[in-house]
């Protein structure tokens, strides 16, 4: 007893085209929002690691630092 395609009521079937349209709009600006949000929260902590990395005393950025003083001593 299965249902033929012609049979099975489809969901974008039964939705209005006004209900349907707000729906892809409502989809796209979630989109767009999801995208915005993403980008901000990147920025964010782009910002931050440049705050702390300005904030880092002398005896940090020489622990980081990959020179090697006894290549440089005489």
């Amino acid at each position: 007893m299965k249902k033929t395609n012609q049979d099975q009521a489809k969901l974008k079937d039964g939705i209005n085209d006004d209900v349907k349209q707000q729906l892809l709009q409502m989809k796209q600006n979630l989109a767009v929002e999801t995208g915005k949000r993403e980008e901000q929260k990147r920025q964010d902590l782009l910002r931050q690691q440049k705050e702390k990395e300005k904030n880092k005393s002398f005896s940090e950025l020489l622990d980081e630092s990959h020179l090697d003083w006894r290549k440089y001593k005489s």
